[in-house]
C-alpha cells in the first residue's frame, strides 16, 4: 500500500507509476508569492486576517508586527504553473512584491511600502478546481492525498483521518467510487460525504476557485 503525498511532486510521481489515466481533475505545480510587511502601528497586534477578492490579496499578521501579504490569483495576474517545482525561484520578484504590497496600501492606506521586496515564493500542488483529491487510484494499493492547492494546511488535522477511512475501506473491498465513503468528525458529528474528494468527481463550481478554496 502507498500514498502519494507528494505535494508538487505529486503529479510527476503519479505519471511514473503510470497513473492518472482516469483523473477527471487536473493536478500541477503552481508557483506562488507570500510578501512581508511591516504592520501600521495604529493596528498594534491586533490585526485581523483580511481575504480581499476585489484587490486579490490576502493578509494576515506575523510575528513582531508584521504582516504577510498574498495573492488570491486575480484574473489580472499571469499564473505561474512550472515544470519543475525543484528548480522554482524562492526569491520574491519586484513586479509581484510591488502589485501585491500596493494593493495592500489600498486596503490599508497608512501601509508603508519598502523599497526592496522581502517575503518568500513556493509551489503549490493545485488541482483544477482547487479542490484537494483524497482518493483510491485505479491501480490497487496506490492513494492519492494531492491537489492541496495552498489551502489544505487548514484541513492538515484531519487528512490523516480522512485517508485512513478511505485505505481501511478500499483494502476491506468497499467500492468507493460508486460507493463513496463518509466519514464522522469526531468533535462535531458532521458527516462528510469523502467523494467530494474523488479524482473523477466533476469540477467543483462552488469554490472561491483560488487558494482560499
Amino acid at each position: 500500500m502507498l500514498v502519494n503525498a507528494a505535494g508538487p511532486w505529486s503529479s510527476k510521481l503519479n505519471r511514473l507509476a503510470g497513473i492518472g489515466g482516469d483523473f477527471t481533475v487536473e493536478v500541477a505545480p503552481l508557483r506562488q508569492e507570500v510578501h512581508h510587511v511591516p504592520a501600521p502601528l495604529r493596528l498594534g497586534d491586533d490585526v485581523p486576517i483580511i481575504a480581499d477578492a476585489d484587490l486579490g490579496i490576502y493578509v494576515r499578521p506575523d510575528a513582531g508586527g508584521n504582516l504577510l501579504i498574498g495573492g488570491t490569483e486575480p484574473a489580472c495576474d499571469p499564473l505561474e504553473w512550472i515544470d519543475d517545482p525543484g528548480a522554482a525561484d524562492p526569491n520574491p520578484t519586484v513586479a509581484r512584491f510591488e502589485a501585491q504590497i500596493l494593493r495592500g496600501a489600498r486596503r490599508l492606506p497608512d501601509l508603508g511600502v519598502p523599497n526592496r521586496p522581502r517575503g518568500i515564493a513556493g509551489v503549490y500542488d493545485a488541482a483544477s478546481d482547487r479542490t484537494p483529491i483524497y482518493d483510491r487510484t485505479e491501480s490497487d494499493g496506490y492513494f492519492v492525498a494531492m491537489g492541496t492547492s495552498g489551502n489544505q494546511f487548514k484541513n492538515a488535522p484531519l487528512v490523516g483521518s480522512l485517508m485512513l477511512a478511505i485505505i481501511e475501506g478500499v483494502m476491506r473491498g468497499h467500492d468507493h467510487d460508486a460507493d463513496p465513503i463518509t466519514f464522522t468528525a469526531p468533535h462535531t458529528g458532521h458527516r462528510i460525504d469523502l467523494g467530494a474528494f474523488s479524482r473523477k468527481r466533476p469540477l467543483n463550481s462552488v469554490t472561491s476557485g483560488t487558494v482560499l478554496g
